[in-house]
């Protein structure tokens, strides 16, 4: 019953014309700052990474200030290059990485 239901319903006339293709894979680096500290240096990953979704979302925890970094691709070695540009500009700013990297 519901919104399940109603989406089935909705969706069963175009199955046939939906196609799969690869999985979209992410990770997601939080980081103890503000998006304007890590802006521009977060710019230039992107723009050399055109193929990767880099996306910053701030958050409010537990009293506390930061920035959920969130790349997306198909690929896991594409990420992995992303990630590795990322944590190299946050240690030269000296920016805390908080939980998993």
């Amino acid at each position: 019953p519901g919104v399940p239901s109603i989406l089935k319903s909705m969706l069963g006339g175009i199955t046939h014309k939906l196609s799969g293709g690869k999985p979209i894979l992410s990770h997601t680096i939080n980081l103890k700052t503000v998006e304007s500290e890590i802006a521009k240096s977060l710019t230039i990953v992107q723009d050399k990474n055109k193929d990767v979704e880099i996306g910053s979302y701030p958050f409010f925890k537990a009293g506390k200030l930061g920035v959920a970094i969130v790349l997306r691709s198909s690929e896991q070695n594409k990420i992995d290059k992303c990630k590795l540009e990322i944590i190299k500009f946050v240690k030269k700013k000296n920016i805390k990485i908080v939980g998993k990297d």
